[in-house]
């Protein structure tokens, strides 16, 4: 198997991963606990990319690299696509998880405390994790 490609494949789903860094309002941090909420930072994003595309590379190549007619890897512009393409998705979804359970734990903090309109506007309308701030911030 030619290793070169598996790394073309990788870099492409950590530059789709790395992409996916700069949307929201997670930014470019390393990983830390913040609020009692772990955040994976660009390493766990880029990592959740890489895998994803790879992952996808293989399942596409499975009878090239394993079946009876195996043969040679070659690089396609469409395998370079859709590893970009895989990295960014499964890094959006990965993002997408950690925003879930951050509104979850703003909305169970928000539920148990007295009703306020102005909070829950702001709320609203905030990043999650600004919204489990003002949450936990709420009177």
């Amino acid at each position: 198997m030619e290793i070169w490609i598996v790394a073309v494949i990788l870099i492409c789903g950590a530059a789709g991963g790395f992409v996916n860094v700069f949307i929201g309002d997670s930014g470019l941090h390393l990983p830390r606990v913040e609020d009692g909420v772990f955040q994976p930072g660009f390493l766990g994003v880029v990592l959740v990319g890489m895998l994803a595309a790879l992952a996808s590379w293989a399942s596409l190549k499975a009878v090239t690299l394993t079946g009876p007619e195996a043969k040679q890897l070659i690089l396609s512009t469409s395998d370079i696509a859709n590893g970009l393409l895989i990295g960014f998705g499964g890094a959006k979804w990965f993002k997408s998880e950690g925003d879930k359970t951050i509104l979850q734990k703003a909305a169970a903090i928000a539920a148990n405390k007295d009703p306020n309109a102005k909070a829950a506007a702001e709320i609203a309308s905030a990043t999650p994790m600004n919204a489990l701030r003002l949450a936990i911030r709420m009177p």
